[in-house]
């Protein structure tokens, strides 16, 4: 019969929670803490790591963003001076624009001018060439009277 209490005890104490419970937080509290005592040192580390990396980073780029900085003032500068040519160019076509619609009008104009001249060339070749004609017809005539 003790052997059927102590079973009987041994299984109470495990229903009830007592002390197998109590072991089982020590372990749990024990793990927690040797986590802790681990994880601690290990973020430290890792804050470490992350700091000298930024550092290391900035040092790094700090030159890169310089010269990139420098480069696009470099950039703007020519893009400036292509806005100006470009402006510069547009006045240049735009004064020859002009200057073909002046010699187009001056060209017509001579056009003009060359057939008007052209036809009193004409007339007046015709009209000495009958003169001429006339002339010599009425000196020959005259020189047949005498």
């Amino acid at each position: 019969m003790y052997f059927r209490n102590a079973f009987r005890d041994s299984y109470d104490i495990i229903t009830t929670g007592g002390r197998m419970e109590t072991i089982l937080l020590g372990i749990i509290a024990a793990l927690l803490l040797i986590i802790a005592v681990y994880l601690i040192p290990l973020f430290l580390e890792l804050k470490k790591t992350a700091i000298a990396l930024r550092n290391t980073t900035e040092k790094s780029l700090a030159p890169a963003l310089d010269e990139l900085q420098f480069t696009l003032k470099m950039i703007r500068s020519i893009s400036d001076n292509v806005n100006d040519i470009t402006e510069d160019v547009k006045g240049v076509t735009g004064s020859i624009a002009g200057i073909s619609t002046k010699i187009s009008s001056v060209n017509s104009a001579i056009d003009a001018f060359g057939s008007a001249a052209s036809v009193r060339a004409v007339s007046l070749k015709a009209g000495v060439t009958a003169a001429l004609t006339y002339l010599i017809t009425n000196l020959m005539k005259k020189g047949d009277r005498q």
